[in-house]
């Protein structure tokens, strides 16, 4: 009789252990997580801010020259953000694509 009880109560004890585990992992998956929230990068470091993009797992494109000459930033530390499409605070899907207008810091 002692022995069954002790089987029972390891086999309760299971259960909750269990049953609690599961409802901690369903309820800690945050819903969230369904979108990126872009980052504002307006005015910081061009090569800093994809490296921020990428890490928020957008893909970026390549800039565009925000004077209008064409010019390609080949050192992007050389270029800051002046704007970026699509806007900061914008809720994107993962991998989304994201754009940056630069300028050189000479501009």
């Amino acid at each position: 009789m002692r022995h069954l009880f002790k089987i029972m109560l390891i086999a309760i004890m299971v259960a909750t252990f269990t049953s609690t585990n599961l409802t901690t992992e369903i309820h800690a998956t945050p819903m969230a997580k369904k979108c990126v929230v872009v980052k504002n990068m307006i005015g910081k470091n061009y090569q800093k801010a994809q490296d921020v993009w990428r890490a928020q797992t957008l893909v970026v494109l390549p800039a565009r020259d925000a004077t209008g000459l064409g010019r390609l930033p080949w050192l992007d530390s050389n270029w800051y953000v002046v704007g970026q499409k699509p806007k900061a605070g914008k809720c994107v899907k993962r991998n989304s694509t994201i754009r940056a207008s630069v300028k050189k810091y000479s501009d």
